[in-house]
């Protein structure tokens, strides 16, 4: 039940994208008893929107369509879905903001240890050069190695990767909390 057929269609070059979900339960939280426009999204609806805007570029998205099986939507939750849909990923921001802050705290110190390990390396590799022959100094020498390739090579995954997608998602969640919603039956 977790399939969700995509439409995708452009006019003037704006893209409107339609979502139609097997049933509302498949969009909304069947366990969060709030009424709408309070209720919650499942974390799958949640991730399959924001996944499948992840592969669009932002600026031309115009507008998404949720599509729910006619005899499951009433004109009142017609009505409040898009609302409920815009509330749920605004109330989400505040959520990857906190991420964002920790991420950002890890970030330096990735940056603080790399620094260290290097600190570290070059004075060691300048003393021990020409003993190298020596099995406790290769030891060292390839244990120093070996920690500094790791420290560079975590700082720069967070700066080349995992900061750039968590920034991407924020845009992504940003963009579906002001967006344009219609609800239709299909």
């Amino acid at each position: 039940m977790r399939e969700v057929r995509v439409v995708r269609t452009e006019r003037d070059g704006a893209v409107a994208i339609g979502f139609l979900f097997k049933s509302t339960d498949q969009l909304l939280d069947p366990d969060d008893p709030s009424p709408l426009p309070a209720r919650e999204l499942t974390e799958f609806a949640e991730e399959y929107i924001a996944g499948y805007l992840d592969g669009c570029s932002l600026q031309k998205i115009g507008g998404i369509t949720i599509g729910l099986p006619r005899e499951s939507l009433s004109p009142d939750t017609a009505a409040l879905l898009p609302e409920t849909i815009r509330r749920h990923f605004s109330f989400r921001i505040a959520d990857l903001n906190d991420d964002m802050r920790v991420s950002r705290r890890e970030g330096r110190i990735s940056l603080a240890l790399a620094t260290l390990n290097a600190a570290i390396a070059v004075p060691f590799v300048v003393v021990f050069a020409g003993r190298l022959d020596e099995p406790i100094v290769t030891l060292l020498t390839g244990l120093v190695t070996i920690l500094n390739w790791v420290t560079v090579w975590d700082t720069y995954e967070y700066f080349v990767y995992d900061y750039r997608r968590e920034l991407r998602k924020h845009r992504i969640y940003r963009k579906l909390a002001g967006i344009d919603i219609r609800v239709e039956g299909w």
